[in-house]
C-alpha cells in the first residue's frame, strides 16, 4: 500500500462511505424517516455539501417507496465520490421505508388508543381526521398537502369527488369519511387509514348504544312524573335518534278500532291532527306480516314499492281516503315495530328513511326491536304509575279525588289564580245534614248510596272545569277556577236547590255550604280557612249557605 495521501475525491468518496456506516449503525434509533434525513443533512453539511430537494438538478437522488425524497449533493465529486453517494442513497432507500412503516405503526397505535377511550365522538372524529390529513406527511412528500376530511352519509344520495372511507365497525356502514382531493397512499398508508376509521366506526357504535341505555334510562325516571301520553314524543325521538338508518318517524297510539297520531319526527303534525288509520287495515295491509308477529312485536322493513302498495288508504276527518297519504309519497324504506301492551297492540312505531332505500338492515332491526320492547314496556309502566297515583288521589266510593288530591290541586289553583292580573278562584266546602241519620237508622250501605248520590248531584251541578273532591266523611269540596265569590255563591245555590230533592230512604239529606274566593295575596291556606269559617258559620246559623266576608 502506497504511503501517498489520497487523492480529495477519494477522501470524499472515503468519508461519504464513513458516512453510510454511520447512517447503519444510528439508522434504527431514530422513530421515524424525518430523524435519519436531518442526520444525513448535518453530516453532509460538515463535508460541505447538503440535502437538497427531490426537484432540485444535481446530486444523487434519494426514493422512497417509489417517490423521491431527497438529493445528496457534495461539491464537484469525482467518479469515487458520486459511486459513493450512490451507495449512500441506495442503503437510505429501505432505511426510510422501514422507519416510516415503523412511525406510520406508532402513530396509528397513538390514534387507535386515544380514540378508543373516548367519550365525545366529535372528539374522536377530529382525531382521526387529523391522522388522515397528516399521513404519509412526515417527511415524504405522498400527496397529502391541503387535503380535506368530512363526514357524509353512506350510500351518499349523489357520487362524491374524492376518496370514500366507509365507517364500518361491527354493523354496515351508514357514514363514511370523504377524503379530497384523493390521496397517492402507499398499501400500508391505506392499510392504517381502514383501521384508523374501523376504530372510530367502533366507538362510534359504542357511543351510540350507551346513548340508547342513557335515553332509554331518562325516559324511565320520567314515569312518576309524566302520563304515559307525554311520552309519545320523547320516544319517536329518542326511536329516530339511535335506530341506525331512521330519519323521521311517527308513532300511531290506538284508540278504540283506530290508529291516531300521537307523535311524529320530520313531518308538519297540522294535516294529520284529524287524519286516522283503521286497526285492522294497518296490522293486514300497512304492517302486513300476520296476526302471530304482530302480537309478537316483529319488525316490518317497507321498500319503496311496498310504502306505495301498503300505504293507500286512511281516514281524514271520517272521510276515506283511498289515496297514498301526501307525507308519505317520498319515503324510501319504512320499519314498523309494533308496540304491545298486554297482549294486545298498543302503538305502533314508524321509522322512516327519506333517502337510503336499504336503511334498515339486520342491525337496525334488531335496535328496532328491542326499542319496541323497552317502548313497550315503558307505556306499560307509565300506564300503572298513572293508575295508581288516580287510585291514590281517588275516593273509591264516590270516584271524586281525595283529601290527598284536594290539597294538591289547590295549590295548583292558587298558584295559577295568581298569575292572572285579577285572580279569580272560588272554593265550596260542604257538610251534610242528615247524613247520620241515614247511617244510624237504614246502615251503612244505605249511607254509602247517599254518598254517591250526593257525588252524582255535584258532578250535574258544576262545570266541566271544576273539580270535586270528597275530603273526608260526609264532607265534600268543590274548586271552581276563575270564579269569583258571586259566581260561587250561584253554584252553591245551584246546589242547594238540587240537593232539596234528595231522600234516602225516606229520609232527606241535605248540605250545609260555606263559599270563599282567593284574597288578594291570598294562599291556599287562607282560602281554605275562609271557606271552612264560613261553612261553620252556616252551621251556627242554621242556613244552608254562607259567603265569608259576609254576614247577610
Amino acid at each position: 500500500m502506497s504511503d501517498a495521501a489520497p487523492a480529495p475525491g477519494s477522501r470524499k468518496a472515503q468519508a461519504v462511505q464513513d458516512l453510510t456506516r454511520h447512517v447503519a449503525r444510528v439508522a434504527l434509533q431514530y422513530a421515524g424517516p424525518q430523524g435519519l434525513l436531518d442526520e444525513v443533512r448535518a453530516r453532509l453539511a460538515g463535508l460541505g455539501g447538503h440535502l437538497g430537494r427531490p426537484g432540485q438538478p444535481g446530486g444523487t437522488l434519494v426514493v422512497a417507496r417509489g417517490v423521491p425524497v431527497a438529493r445528496l449533493c457534495l461539491p464537484d465529486p469525482d467518479a469515487a465520490t458520486e459511486a459513493a453517494l450512490e451507495d449512500l442513497a441506495l442503503f437510505l432507500t429501505p432505511l426510510l421505508e422501514a422507519l416510516a412503516l415503523r412511525a406510520l405503526a406508532a402513530d396509528l397505535g397513538r390514534v387507535n388508543s386515544w380514540v378508543a377511550r373516548q367519550d365525545d365522538p366529535e372528539a374522536a372524529l377530529d382525531r382521526v381526521t387529523d391522522f388522515l390529513c397528516t399521513l404519509g406527511a412526515a417527511g415524504l412528500p405522498a400527496g397529502l398537502a391541503g387535503v380535506e376530511v368530512r363526514l357524509v352519509p353512506h350510500p351518499a344520495p349523489t357520487p362524491l369527488s374524492g376518496l370514500l372511507l366507509p365507517l364500518t365497525g361491527r354493523y354496515r356502514a351508514r357514514q363514511a369519511l370523504q377524503v379530497t382531493p384523493a390521496p397517492h397512499w402507499t398499501l400500508e398508508e391505506q392499510r392504517a387509514a381502514a383501521a384508523a376509521t374501523r376504530q372510530l366506526a367502533l366507538v362510534t357504535e359504542r357511543l351510540s348504544a350507551e346513548r340508547r341505555l342513557e335515553t332509554l334510562l331518562s325516559l324511565q325516571r320520567q314515569l312518576d312524573s309524566v302520563p304515559a301520553e307525554d311520552l309519545y314524543q320523547p320516544l319517536l325521538d329518542a326511536a329516530v335518534q339511535l335506530v341506525p338508518g331512521a330519519q323521521g318517524g311517527s308513532l300511531l297510539v290506538r284508540r278504540g278500532d283506530t290508529f291516531h297520531f300521537g307523535a311524529v319526527s320530520g313531518y308538519d303534525t297540522g294535516p294529520l291532527r284529524d287524519v286516522t288509520f283503521p286497526w285492522q287495515h294497518t296490522r293486514d295491509t300497512w304492517y302486513g306480516l300476520g296476526a302471530d308477529a304482530w302480537r309478537r312485536g316483529v319488525p316490518r322493513v317497507l321498500g319503496r314499492e311496498g310504502v306505495i302498495r301498503n300505504g293507500v288508504g286512511y281516514d281524514r276527518g271520517g272521510e276515506r281516503v283511498g289515496e297514498l297519504l301526501p307525507e308519505v309519497e317520498n319515503l324510501q324504506s319504512v320499519v314498523a315495530v309494533p308496540v304491545l301492551f298486554g297482549d294486545e297492540v298498543y302503538a305502533l312505531i314508524n321509522l322512516d328513511s327519506f333517502t337510503d332505500p336499504d336503511a334498515f338492515d339486520a342491525d337496525a332491526l334488531r335496535v328496532t326491536q328491542a326499542f319496541g320492547s323497552m317502548a313497550s314496556l315503558l307505556i306499560h309502566e307509565a300506564q300503572r304509575h298513572a293508575q295508581i297515583q288516580a287510585a291514590a288521589r281517588t275516593d273509591a266510593l264516590t270516584g271524586l279525588g281525595n283529601r290527598r288530591a284536594f290539597n294538591e290541586a289547590l295549590e295548583q289553583a292558587v298558584q295559577a289564580a295568581g298569575r292572572d292580573a285579577t285572580p279569580a278562584l272560588a272554593l265550596l266546602v260542604l257538610d251534610l245534614r242528615g247524613f247520620k241519620g241515614i247511617n244510624d237508622q237504614l246502615g251503612h250501605a244505605r249511607g254509602d248510596e247517599g254518598l254517591r248520590r250526593v257525588a252524582a248531584l255535584l258532578r250535574e251541578e258544576v262545570r266541566g272545569s271544576d273539580q270535586l273532591f270528597r275530603w273526608g266523611g260526609d264532607e265534600f269540596a268543590a274548586l271552581l277556577p276563575g270564579s269569583d265569590l258571586t259566581q260561587g255563591l250561584g253554584a252553591a245555590r245551584r246546589v242547594t236547590q238540587a240537593m232539596n230533592a234528595l231522600s234516602i230512604g225516606g229520609l232527606p239529606l241535605r248540605a250545609t255550604i260555606g263559599v270563599a274566593s282567593l284574597r288578594p295575596g291570598g294562599t291556599a291556606e287562607t282560602l281554605l280557612q275562609d271557606a271552612d269559617a264560613a261553612m261553620y258559620a252556616a252551621k251556627a246559623r242554621g242556613e244552608p249557605i254562607a259567603v265569608a266576608g259576609r254576614s247577610d
